[in-house]
């Protein structure tokens, strides 16, 4: 992106300030932290002040890559030349120290820009739940989730997914659940993070059925959430015994064109393995080599310890006709 820029100074066709500052926003989504700053002081070389807006989207991708460093210095600078920030750049800044775990900092911050006249708006209020739970601080953000109805500041898919992921996390399973559905009957989407997290709690607790309640209650709405969750499900299944049913939940994922995870390849082999189920062992075991992960040591010294136990010649024939042109990590 940085070549267009250097093309149109060898023309003489000098970039304008907001020419940079698109540049660089693209350069800081790519993760090119390096280039973004030289390109930041190259428009400051060539006589550009920057204002509000540039520095804002300086140090919102800083802190979107966790770079807290180099933003703090950012930030510095603009507060030096007297450049006033505002609420989008100080929520950028307090994500950041969220994001890295500086805690006080963060609180520090947002008192600040209380006291400045900002913070009464649904962004600064998503950027504290999430960055509350975020760092286990879950109890302090359903406090400001409930602030927020007080004072009528409306809640979004973000605050719902953050307060999920939060109680979710840490175990509160019943919280987790009361904003998942408040999520539903608000008639938003759970994230797919927000989700899997849910379900894999659920599933850790022991309660495979509601999990599965669960999921057809978010595939029958058509959200894109229920796919990746049904790995957690497929685990859980195999994990309390019910391997036949998880074994047909893998088949569903793999007819519907979505593919496992490799942990639930490996997962669901070695839980068979266990039971006794080396027949549904080698089956699950030619998807997962279909699907095209390698086979790692682990499930193959489950299935050879098995078949060493069995002493079966057909099933050994089988692996080795499974694993033709497939070697061992």
């Amino acid at each position: 992106m940085s070549s267009v820029l250097h093309m149109m100074i060898a023309k003489n066709c000098s970039p304008d300030i907001y020419t940079y500052q698109e540049v660089i926003n693209g350069l800081n989504k790519r993760n090119m932290r390096h280039e973004g700053f030289r390109l930041f002081n190259d428009l400051k070389c060539r006589g550009y002040f920057p204002d509000r807006v540039m520095y804002t989207t300086m140090i919102h991708g800083l802190c979107n890559n966790k770079w807290l460093g180099d933003a703090r210095k950012v930030w510095f600078e603009m507060t030096q030349k007297g450049i006033v920030p505002n609420e989008y750049t100080y929520n950028a800044y307090i994500n950041g120290l969220w994001r890295t775990g500086s805690i006080d900092e963060a609180e520090k911050l947002y008192k600040e820009m209380i006291s400045k006249g900002y913070g009464e708006s649904t962004i600064s209020y998503n950027t504290m739940i999430s960055g509350l739970c975020l760092n286990e601080k879950v109890d302090e953000a359903r406090i400001l989730f409930e602030q927020m109805k007080e004072k009528g500041i409306a809640t979004d898919a973000i605050t719902y997914n953050s307060l999920i992921k939060g109680f979710s996390r840490n175990r509160k399973l019943a919280e987790g659940l009361y904003f998942f559905h408040e999520l539903l009957n608000h008639g938003f989407k759970p994230s797919t993070a927000a989700f899997t997290v849910l379900i894999e709690r659920i599933c850790e607790a022991g309660d495979v059925e509601q999990a599965k309640m669960l999921w057809r209650d978010v595939l029958d709405r058509g959200m894109e959430a229920a796919v990746f969750s049904q790995n957690k499900i497929i685990v859980a299944l195999c994990e309390q015994g019910c391997f036949q049913e998880g074994v047909e939940w893998l088949k569903a994922m793999i007819k519907n064109n979505m593919t496992p995870e490799k942990r639930t390849f490996e997962r669901l082999i070695q839980c068979l393995c266990v039971a006794d189920r080396i027949d549904d062992a080698l089956l699950v075991l030619g998807y997962m080599l279909k699907m095209g992960f390698p086979l790692e040591k682990c499930v193959c010294n489950s299935l050879v310890i098995k078949l060493c136990q069995d002493d079966s010649r057909t099933i050994e024939s089988c692996l080795e006709e499974t694993l033709k042109g497939n070697q061992c990590r």
